[in-house]
C-alpha cells in the first residue's frame, strides 16, 4: 500500500511522542510523524532531541535526509545550525550525534529508520569506496543552505507570477529525485486571478518552513505539509506574505503538466484538506497562526 495522500496539515495540531522507531538510540527522541508508507516504514517527520542528548557511534538502516530548523547539533566533528542540511545513505557510519541545548529536525526516512549501535562492530559502508554503489548514493555530509544563492535556473516561465526562486540541495540524475529550498513572492497571485491547474509525474513533497501559501485546498502557514501522490492536479497558487519552503520531488521525474481548464484563485479559500482517516480528527480543522 502506498503512502497515502496528506494535502495539507500544519505539524503544530500533531502532538510530540516518543518516537516510533526501533533501536535503543531513539530513546528520548520526540517525534511528529507527517506521512508514512505502513509498507515500508518509509516516513517524513520532526525530530526533538533534548537537551544533553549524546548518542555514540551508530548508523541508521534508513537512508535519512535532514534539515535543523531549531537549535543546533553536532554529528561527529560537524556542527548542524539553522537550516543546515544532510542526507546520508542507510548503514552510513556516524560518529557521535548530540545535542548540548536541544534540536528540532524536519527528516525523512526511505525505510524503517532502526537504529544501529555501532559499539565495538565493524564500520558500516561509507567514504569513497561505498559512495558510488548505487545513483544518488554519495553522502552529503553538510551543507550550510544560508551560503548558497538564490537562483530561477530551470524554473518553468509559466509560474513566475509567483516571483520563484530556489536553491537545490540533492539532485539525483538517473532517478530524478531532487530536494530544494524554495522561495516565493509576497503579493503573488495568477495574472487576472485565474490559472490552470497543474499535476506532475511524481510525488511531490512539501514542509512550509515560513511565511504562507494559498491554494484550492486552503491557506497554508508556517508548519504546512504535504505528500502529493504523482498525477494530483492542484493549484491555482499565490502567496499574500511570501514564503520559504522545502521541497522534495520522489519516485520519479518533475514535470509540469497544464490542465486545459482554468480556476479563479482567491486569497481566502475555504479549508478543504485531503487526509487519511487517522489524521482527520486532529488535523482537519484549520490552523491559525496569532491573531494581532
Amino acid at each position: 500500500m502506498p503512502r497515502p495522500h496528506v494535502e495539507f496539515l500544519h505539524a503544530q495540531q500533531l502532538p510530540w511522542v516518543a518516537a516510533p522507531f526501533p533501536g535503543a538510540g531513539w530513546r528520548d527522541v520526540e517525534a511528529k510523524v507527517l506521512s508514512r508508507d505502513p509498507g515500508s516504514g518509509a516516513c517524513s517527520a520532526l525530530l526533538r532531541l533534548p537537551a544533553g542528548f549524546a548518542r555514540g557511534r551508530h548508523a541508521l538502516a534508513a537512508a535519512q535526509e535532514w534539515l535543523v530548523i531549531d537549535g543546533a547539533m553536532q554529528r561527529g566533528a560537524l556542527r548542524y545550525g539553522l537550516d543546515d542540511y544532510a542526507w546520508l545513505p542507510a548503514r552510513h557510519a556516524a560518529g557521535g550525534w548530540s545535542s548540548a541545548g536541544g534540536a528540532v529536525l524536519l527528516a525523512f526516512f526511505d525505510r524503517e529508520p532502526g537504529w544501529l549501535d555501532l559499539a565495538g562492530a565493524a564500520a558500516a559502508p561509507s567514504g569513497p569506496d561505498a559512495a558510488d554503489a548505487l545513483p544518488g548514493a554519495a553522502p552529503i555530509e553538510r551543507i550550510a543552505t544560508h551560503d548558497l544563492p538564490w537562483t530561477s535556473h530551470d524554473i518553468d516561465p509559466a509560474v513566475q507570477f509567483l516571483r520563484l526562486t530556489h536553491k537545490v540541495l540533492r539532485h539525483v540524475p538517473a532517478t530524478g529525485e531532487k530536494t530544494l529550498l524554495l522561495s516565493t513572492g509576497a503579493q503573488t497571485h495568477p495574472r487576472d486571478w485565474r490559472e490552470a491547474r497543474l499535476a506532475h509525474d511524481c510525488v511531490e513533497e512539501m514542509y512550509l518552513l515560513g511565511g504562507d501559501i494559498i491554494g484550492e485546498r486552503g491557506v497554508m502557514y508556517e508548519g504546512a505539509y504535504f505528500w502529493r501522490p504523482a498525477g494530483q492536479w492542484h493549484g491555482p497558487f499565490g502567496s499574500r506574505r511570501g514564503s520559504l519552503s522545502l521541497i522534495r520531488f520522489c519516485e520519479g521525474r518533475h514535470h509540469n503538466i497544464w490542465s486545459d481548464d482554468v480556476q479563479p484563485f482567491t486569497l481566502e479559500p475555504a479549508h478543504a484538506p485531503e487526509l487519511p482517516p487517522a489524521l482527520r480528527g486532529v488535523a482537519g480543522a484549520a490552523w491559525q497562526p496569532p491573531r494581532y
